[in-house]
């Protein structure tokens, strides 16, 4: 079985559809929390993924191809 690679933006769309259905109060109390409960797995997704992303660009690479941590604008602007 092949797995579906799902990336932020679905997640991030699929989350504020859930947000939109719950907001709006037409769903059930046990449909409400099967959404809660998705949009709180999508929510860490996208979380995760972001930090994923903060992480890759706050390193910068070097001369000797190594990386180095970027720290917020030092006083060598």
């Amino acid at each position: 079985m092949e797995e579906k690679k799902v990336n932020f933006e679905s997640n991030l769309e699929e989350l504020e559809k859930i947000v939109k259905e719950l907001e709006n109060g037409d769903v059930s109390i046990d449909d409400a929390i099967s959404k809660y409960t998705k949009a709180m797995k999508l929510a860490k997704s996208c979380s995760d993924k972001l930090n994923e992303a903060n992480e890759a660009v706050s390193k910068i690479l070097k001369e000797d191809g190594t990386f180095e941590t970027f720290n917020d604008m030092d006083d060598n602007c």
